[in-house]
């Protein structure tokens, strides 16, 4: 398996990869994300500024994350336990369900922050939708700190902000 940045002709399999993962999480009980939420605009969007990472295997995509130095507004009243000059957000971290277990989320959060290192950032920022049992305890067990949560007004559940210093 190798990560590599998105390219604009990924585009349709990075919506057939949200969509399955979409379906997966809505029948397990996760439905903060839909069929307005991750959109085709914000991953074009994404795609433009070249954030879209994947991870693919014999040309077929496994799984993928957005790494971003813009802070979401939710973000702007969260007291991070790590102090930060120049943090990098992780959104959108997807797995296909077929590969899920795989350690391939743990790869990508793995690459995120020897990313990270790399480009100067001094720590990486995420949350997590508060009953997402597994995303928790992959944050916990890749030594993130939990440092908060906000809701959403689209949801019924807080989300859990995570973060761990880099470097």
């Amino acid at each position: 398996m190798e990560i590599m940045q998105a390219r604009e002709a990924d585009l349709i399999e990075i919506l057939y990869l949200l969509r399955i993962c979409i379906l997966d999480m809505n029948e397990n009980g996760l439905k903060h994300w839909n069929s307005v939420y991750p959109g085709p605009d914000i991953i074009c969007d994404d795609l433009t500024k070249r954030s879209i990472f994947l991870v693919k295997e014999k040309g077929v995509c496994k799984g993928m994350v957005t790494l971003d130095s813009v802070e979401p507004e939710e973000y702007k009243n969260i007291e991070w336990t790590t102090p930060a000059r120049k943090p990098l957000f992780l959104h959108r971290l997807a797995v296909h369900p077929n590969w899920q277990g795989q350690g391939i989320a743990r790869m990508l959060l793995n690459f995120a922050e020897e990313y990270a290192q790399k480009n100067g950032y001094d720590a990486l920022r995420i949350d997590v939708y508060s009953t997402s049992t597994h995303a928790k305890n992959l944050c916990k067990k890749q030594m993130f700190n939990e440092a908060g949560n906000y809701f959403s007004v689209f949801q019924q559940q807080p989300f859990v902000c995570y973060d761990k210093k880099v470097g």
